[in-house]
């Protein structure tokens, strides 16, 4: 009765202080966002924030593995919060819309440094709200200061979880067999995981992309801005939510691994056909909230599954290449080709009040095309090798990661006490 108790008590805390954490994640970034795409200096440099997350992401995800087996885990996820807390502090009361060098590392430090913990949960939805009801009466930049007082109470809450029940994670020893880096090029299921998961990245940044130039070209100002972007999350969490609690179990019953895989690709078509026939900023905003609503419910549960038909020795080998690498490479490549043709957009050293992206969209439709159809090839690939495939017990999953939360720290992170 009393071990009943402590588990009831322990999975009550955990889902307390997850949720406060996303909940100061969604409110910083809410206004991050009001602040950023105040005009058009924002989506001019908003190219370049892909490429550096992109590029950033394994060396801090390195960084963060190594202070956790140099200080231990939790002391780790203690230090990143404390971090993150004070600089985002520190910078909010000197952020100023539009354009500007301090503005832009805030932008691209709040989800790379969340990025290594979680993401988004039911919190967020929470934290929307605070938003949405704080918005008429804080300039954006307060809601960053307010996420990191947000963090410093995660940080009291983690501490008193900490003390109150010890790990009982044992390290692990070095003497299993690793995967090699290239693992991932040695057979055509594992090839196949990795071109999904490009072409997944590339359509949801061409997607992102989409959706930050409708809010910057509705020049909506500080407290539209706020408004509009406490909103959207707040829509995009409800979704996420709903999804994960009663369609995603359907689907995995109903429609096996391939066609799981496919249900994301499926909406953004007619999401993407949405955009085609009315380009507006409530289409974009629907094939956004479409995109991460599904990809963080539906599309990620079963996306985990499909690594379990790979042998325990490369599966951490396959994700971070798949997920880590792979996905990475793909979004620089897109934000590049965004990056040259802005360049020629605003070849007078501004962008025209509404930039014509009717291309991207057919570009969307074009990589989610490519998407569908190497899904569908993923059906031919199980069938071919389940045969030799071992059968993973469920104590070998080691982990499911959280959505967006990023796969190298997760991977890399395996069994570190």
């Amino acid at each position: 009765m009393i071990e009943n108790r402590e588990a009831r008590l322990q999975t009550l805390l955990l889902a307390l202080t997850l949720g406060l954490a996303t909940a100061a994640f969604i409110i910083a970034k809410t206004g991050r966002d009001a602040l950023f795409f105040q005009g058009s200096g924002g989506l001019l440099q908003l190219p370049l924030v892909y490429i550096n997350i992109g590029v950033a992401s394994l060396p801090l995800a390195l960084i963060f593995v190594k202070a956790m087996k140099t200080w231990g885990a939790r002391p780790a996820r203690v230090g990143v919060l404390l971090l993150a807390a004070v600089i985002m502090a520190a910078m909010a009361p000197f952020l100023e819309p539009g354009d500007n060098t301090l503005l832009l590392a805030v932008f691209i430090f709040i989800p790379a440094i969340f990025g290594l913990l979680f993401a988004r949960l039911a919190g967020g939805m929470m934290g929307g709200l605070i938003s949405k009801g704080l918005a008429p009466y804080l300039d954006p930049k307060w809601l960053i200061f307010m996420g990191a007082v947000v963090i410093l109470g995660v940080i009291s809450l983690v501490m008193h979880v900490h003390s109150r029940f010890p790990t009982n994670i044992v390290a692990k020893k070095n003497g299993d067999k690793k995967a090699g880096f290239l693992t991932p090029l040695t057979n055509k299921y594992t090839l196949t995981l990795l071109f999904i998961s490009m072409t997944g990245a590339l359509a949801g940044l061409l997607i992102d992309f989409q959706f930050y130039t409708a809010a910057a070209s509705a020049n909506m100002g500080s407290t539209g801005n706020t408004s509009f972007f406490a909103n959207f999350y707040i829509l995009l969490n409800f979704m996420s939510l709903l999804l994960q609690l009663f369609a995603t179990p359907k689907i995995q019953d109903k429609v096996g691994l391939r066609g799981g895989l496919m249900v994301l690709p499926l909406a953004l078509i007619g999401a993407a056909g949405f955009v085609t026939a009315a380009a507006t900023a409530l289409s974009r905003s629907v094939l956004r909230v479409t995109e991460g609503g599904l990809r963080s419910s539906v599309h990620r549960s079963i996306w985990e599954q499909a690594f379990i038909p790979l042998d325990s020795t490369e599966r951490s080998a396959v994700k971070l290449a798949v997920d880590g690498i792979g996905a990475r490479i793909a979004e620089i490549v897109g934000a590049v080709v965004i990056l040259l043709w802005l360049k020629q957009a605003a070849s007078k050293g501004a962008l025209p009040m509404r930039l014509d992206t009717s291309w991207m969209v057919w570009f969307t439709l074009a990589t989610v095309a490519i998407w569908l159809v190497i899904t569908q090839k993923l059906k031919i690939q199980v069938k071919k090798e389940v045969g030799e495939a071992k059968v993973v017990p469920v104590r070998d999953i080691e982990r499911e990661r959280f959505p967006d939360q990023c796969p190298c720290t997760t991977e890399l992170g395996k069994g570190i006490a």
